[in-house]
């Protein structure tokens, strides 16, 4: 029997600027959205009261929320917070899954000699990260991945649901279609005009169910790695200069490249996202001959995708990096390629341990309009061959 724990951090960002400022305790906490045009990016469930939600415009949530606390989005300090999060996770399972910075999944089959039964560990997890980190988390507990991410979703705020082997379909029956993960306004929308409202009516259509609702997973241990790894964030304050952008567009893959490794995943495609305070959107993405995890690597392609697809004089307000097609293994490098991806792996590696151990501002590399990341790279792992432009033919 397997069994996995979804663990969801409830109001992720708000809840961290609340831990290192106790006095937000009970206040109406609101991260991003402080320029009136840009997008709340997390809120207190004391602002959610008042209507406030995520991705809503700023100059809506000061409406709703007049005496809302409105703070500036620290990307460096949530990632840190998240590290320790998975941190505790990791102490549970070899088997650990980022989805996102504040959400994962913990495959806890085979543990209980070690930990007990799996609803005991479910609940020692989440005691742990708030009595450790401060931080209300929910989780859902069930033999299939897709189940217990619904479950982790229901329980919010600060929630368990904990659904038995063999009563996931009476789980999910009377429950909304838009609560399948990945099911959106356009999805739902097909689906309403099949006359299916609830997963129960959808589970009654053998054809559609397969293609929304995926079961069969329950017991059968692992799949294939088939989703994506991105970050993207909303500007507190837009930008005009594009090497303003490209100090965002590092931060944004360094902490892609670091879920890519701690996964132990190599992305064949990575994809670039902008944004114009317009509100027009352009996605540009490249598909690379070898794949990668690093952050370097990853940065020229970014850098060049923006470059390539800035519009002249535009202001940006969001800007978002993916990596896609992941791979653990499969494709075909020389020997050098092989040497090269080794000493990367070594450097990379070491920089990881540093930041899960002291933080993330412990170790870094320069900024990339200061200084060629290469350069920087160079030095801090001498023993890494030179780019192969610098070679000799």
């Amino acid at each position: 029997m397997s069994w996995y724990l979804h663990v969801d951090m409830d109001a992720f960002y708000a809840s961290v600027e609340q831990v290192l400022d106790p006095a937000l305790k009970g206040k109406p906490v609101i991260v991003g959205g402080r320029s009136g045009r840009g997008v709340v990016t997390s809120a207190s469930y004391e602002a959610r009261k008042y209507g406030v939600r995520s991705a809503m415009p700023g100059f809506q949530a000061k409406k709703l929320c007049p005496q809302g606390i409105f703070l500036p989005n620290r990307r460096r300090v949530y990632s840190e917070f998240s590290d320790k999060v998975f941190a505790i996770l990791e102490q549970y399972s070899p088997k650990v899954h980022p989805i996102s910075i504040d959400e994962g999944l913990v495959e806890l089959t085979g543990t209980e000699r070690l930990f007990g039964p799996p609803l005991k560990t479910t609940q020692e997890i989440i005691t742990r990260i708030e009595r450790e980190l401060g931080l209300a988390a929910s989780g859902g507990l069930s033999s299939s991945r897709v189940v217990a991410k619904i479950a982790a979703t229901l329980a919010k705020p600060h929630g368990l649901i904990y659904v038995p082997s063999g009563s996931e379909q009476t789980f999910l029956a009377p429950l909304p279609v838009e609560s399948i993960p990945g099911v959106g306004p356009k999805t739902h929308k097909q689906l309403l005009q099949r006359g299916i409202k609830t997963i129960g009516e959808l589970l009654k259509k053998s054809g559609l169910r397969g293609r929304y609702l995926d079961l069969e997973e329950a017991g059968h241990g692992e799949r294939s790695h088939d989703h994506s790894i991105g970050n993207e964030t909303t500007l507190d304050k837009p930008l005009k200069t594009r090497e303003k952008m490209e100090e965002v567009l590092w931060e944004l893959v360094e902490e892609v490249g670091g879920r890519l490794r701690r996964e132990g995943f190599y992305a064949r495609c990575i994809t670039v996202k902008i944004r114009y305070t317009n509100f027009k959107t352009v996605t540009r993405s490249r598909t690379l001959y070898t794949p990668t995890c690093f952050d370097r690597e990853i940065f020229e392609v970014t850098r060049e995708l923006l470059r390539k697809n800035l519009i002249l004089g535009g202001v940006v307000r969001l800007l978002g990096v993916g990596a896609s097609a992941l791979l653990s293994s499969g494709w075909q490098e020389s020997m050098f390629d092989i040497q090269k991806r080794r000493s990367w792996e070594k450097l990379y590696h070491g920089i990881d341990r540093l930041r899960r151990k002291y933080g993330e501002e412990v170790i870094g590399i320069a900024t990339p309009h200061t200084r060629s990341v290469d350069e920087t790279e160079r030095e801090a792992c001498p023993s890494a061959p030179p780019p192969p432009e610098l070679q000799r033919r």
